[in-house]
């Protein structure tokens, strides 16, 4: 009982040191399309266009429901935390060009 009680310690300070990770919406592109978190991560989209956008999980014509975010107009933002290790694509389905990825990596034993 002692052993789980320090993993699940260890893992709340882990992520007690992830700070939010920035993605901006800007002339129809995700800045930066690709990017690389520790699970227990929180990434947050910020809408810099004058135009309503979406963040919404999966490819387009194939939408997932992990996740799916309204950006109504400029300075709207969406937040998700990305507990799990994996590779999460998503799109903006209002402009389905619009395309990005986020890859989570395992915050224990280096495993991803």
């Amino acid at each position: 009982m002692r052993q789980a009680w320090l993993i699940l310690a260890l893992e709340a300070g882990a992520r007690a040191d992830v700070r939010p990770t920035p993605v901006e919406v800007r002339t129809f592109q995700f800045r930066a399309a690709t990017i690389e978190v520790p699970a227990g991560t929180e990434v947050v989209w910020s809408n810099r266009d004058a135009i309503e956008h979406t963040v919404t999980s999966g490819v387009p014509d194939s939408a997932d429901g992990a996740f799916d975010g309204r950006l109504a107009d400029t300075g709207a933002t969406f937040r998700h935390v990305f507990d799990r290790a994996g590779t999460y694509r998503y799109f903006c389905d209002r402009h389905r060009f619009m395309r990005g990825e986020i890859r989570v990596v395992s915050t224990t034993h280096g495993e991803s």
